[in-house]
This record gives C-alpha cells, sequence and structure tokens, in this order.
C-alpha cells in the first residue's frame, strides 16, 4: 500500500495568519494617524501627568532613560482617551498604581519593558473598560509566565476580548521548564469572555485545558516549538474536537526553532503515547474519543469530529502528527 505523508506545512497561507484578527502584527509605536506621540526622557525635565488634550483619543508614550514609570504620569487623563501604548528599553520596575489614570481607556499597548525585575500584580487592576491588552517583548528575560498569568488574572469582571501575548519569552530562558510553560489555569479570567487569545513569536509549552480556561474562545494563535511534554501533547485536540465556539486555529513554528522532523512511525503506533496523558489530564477529551463509534477503514480508528463551529486551521512550518499514515482521516 502506497505510504501516504501527513504533513501540513502551509508556508503559502502565512497570510491567513496575520492578515486578519486571528494573529498579531507589530505595528509602530504611533499605531494611527490620530495617534498623538510623546517621548519622554527621565534624564531630563519630564512632567508631573501627560499634556493631553481633551480631544486626543489615542496617546503612544516613548520612555527614554526611565527605570521605572514616572509616577503620576498616566494619572487624570481625559474620559475621551480610548487607547494607550507606552514603550521602553530599559523600565525594570512597575509598581501597582501606575495605570490608575486609565479606567476608561479600550486598549493597552505595552511595547518593550523585556527588563523587567519587579511589576505588580495589581498592575491591570484599573482597567476596567480594556477590551485589548498587547503585551509585545513583556517580562521576556525575569518575570515567569505563571506571575504573568496572575497579572492578567485581574481582568476578571471587565470587558476583555482580545488577549496578544508577542515575543514574551526569550528563547534560552525558555528551556527552563517552569519558565516556558503556559499552563491555562495560570491565564484563567473569571466572568469574562475572551473571543481572541494571541501567543505569537514566543518559545513556550501549553499545559491544560485552553478551552476550559477560555470558554468563549473564537481564534486561538499559538507558536508551537519542539520541546513537549507527556502533558502537552493533547492540548490542541482537546481545544479544537472539543469547544463549541472557537472558529479559527492558527500554529506557527517560531522563528527561532527549526522545523521538527516527523515521527519515523504509524499514526496506529503513535496514539498509544497519548492515551496515559489524555487519561490523567485530560478526562473530558477520553469520554469524547471512547463514545466514537469504531471506523475500520480510518486511521485512528475512528471518525474525527471537530467542535460545532469551527471552520478553519492554518498550520505555518508546523509538522503535523507522524510520517506514516497508510489510511485516511475521517472528519
Amino acid at each position: 500500500m502506497e505510504k501516504r505523508f501527513l504533513f501540513l506545512t502551509m508556508a503559502a497561507m502565512s497570510s491567513l495568519a496575520t492578515g486578519n484578527t486571528c494573529g498579531y502584527v507589530r505595528r509602530p509605536l504611533a499605531a494611527t494617524k490620530n495617534t498623538v506621540v510623546i517621548h519622554i526622557d527621565c534624564k531630563q525635565f519630564h512632567p508631573p501627568s501627560l499634556p493631553i488634550k481633551n480631544d486626543v483619543t489615542r496617546v503612544a508614550v516613548q520612555l527614554r532613560n526611565c527605570h521605572t514609570v514616572p509616577s503620576g504620569l498616566l494619572s487624570g487623563v481625559a474620559d475621551k482617551l480610548t487607547s494607550v501604548s507606552v514603550a521602553s528599553e530599559d523600565a525594570v520596575k512597575l509598581p501597582e498604581g501606575k495605570f490608575d489614570g486609565l479606567g476608561s481607556i479600550r486598549e493597552l499597548r505595552i511595547l518593550g519593558f523585556g527588563k523587567m525585575r519587579y511589576v505588580s500584580r495589581s498592575l491591570f487592576l484599573p482597567l476596567r473598560s480594556l477590551k485589548t491588552l498587547i503585551l509585545d517583548s513583556f517580562c521576556r528575560f525575569h518575570v515567569d509566565l505563571s506571575y504573568l498569568g496572575s497579572m492578567i488574572q485581574k481582568l476578571s469582571n471587565t470587558s476583555i476580548q482580545r488577549i496578544v501575548l508577542n515575543d514574551i519569552r526569550d528563547i534560552a530562558v525558555s528551556r527552563f521548564e517552569g519558565r516556558g510553560t503556559f499552563r491555562a489555569d495560570d491565564f484563567r479570567i473569571e466572568n469574562a469572555s475572551v473571543k481572541e487569545l494571541v501567543i505569537s513569536d514566543t518559545w513556550v509549552r501549553y499545559e491544560g485545558s485552553i478551552r476550559q480556561a477560555f470558554p468563549h474562545l473564537v481564534c486561538f494563535h499559538g507558536t508551537v516549538n519542539n520541546v513537549q511534554s507527556e502533558k502537552a501533547c493533547p492540548v490542541m485536540w482537546d481545544l479544537v474536537l472539543l469547544s463549541n465556539t472557537l472558529k479559527e486555529i492558527v500554529l506557527r513554528r517560531s522563528k527561532d526553532v527549526p522545523p521538527s522532523n516527523l515521527l519515523n512511525v504509524t499514526l496506529a503506533e503513535c496514539l498509544p503515547l497519548l492515551v496515559p496523558a489524555i487519561v490523567w489530564h485530560y478526562p473530558a477529551l477520553l469520554s469524547n474519543i471512547i463514545y466514537r463509534p469504531a471506523k475500520k477503514d480510518c486511521a485512528v480508528k475512528f471518525e474525527i469530529k471537530f467542535g460545532a463551529n469551527f471552520s478553519r486551521v492554518t498550520l505555518n512550518r508546523v509538522g503535523f502528527l507522524v510520517e506514516g499514515v497508510n489510511k485516511p482521516l475521517l472528519l
């Protein structure tokens, strides 16, 4: 029987991952024409608060030589302000209260701040009207992912809908298991409807049920690497097969990670390796598989049924499953 290769690398479809909302494109500090840009050098005089006119809706602040965001800088801003971007390459401290004046904004972009050593867990607590949170290179060297998750959890009981985590792990740091593992429960936000979760250009492993942590998810964009754990292997299956809200999933291999070779085994030989992880860590997925009708002419012995609203998958530089498949996948 002819040997088939189940290797989906859709380089030609890479625009799907960046050309719509299910992805992230790094934009300049002034992301729109109506953005007011303010440069502050902490070695020179800076105002106690931002000089923002009442009709301004979007502000971008570039900090230089500031080890921490100046106190009171973002307090007393106009209620019409909808978007704030803050950028820094040398800040190491973000204490509590720095965003106290931003209770009415709908978008916050934090660009840089990769050298951060101390950041308050309650930093995002004042952002009660926030819909979009973009963290680009934020805390990438010294802050654990679990700690970052505890910060994001402070957005409970808000209108947050879109979370972007871009380039938030340095590749060397992420080789340590605890520092490079995205545990879904660490990022679970109570009483919120997050519809888009984007984790891009980041070396991480995923553990736990993303589906249960984000039960309203419509789009998931994830970066994958070559390092897996038993608990990480079934994560995407749990999301794709069981979520009734997910419409699109995009998986891309990090630019720092070379493509991996496919396992030189058949799909039937590979499946038993996943069973212990599913039994111990994903009971809902196990039940879903057990009660599927048997299909002798199917490579996995049962028909795969995606979630109710699932309609699109994009894989970029990602080897999917194994090399040897001598029967079709039934979808």
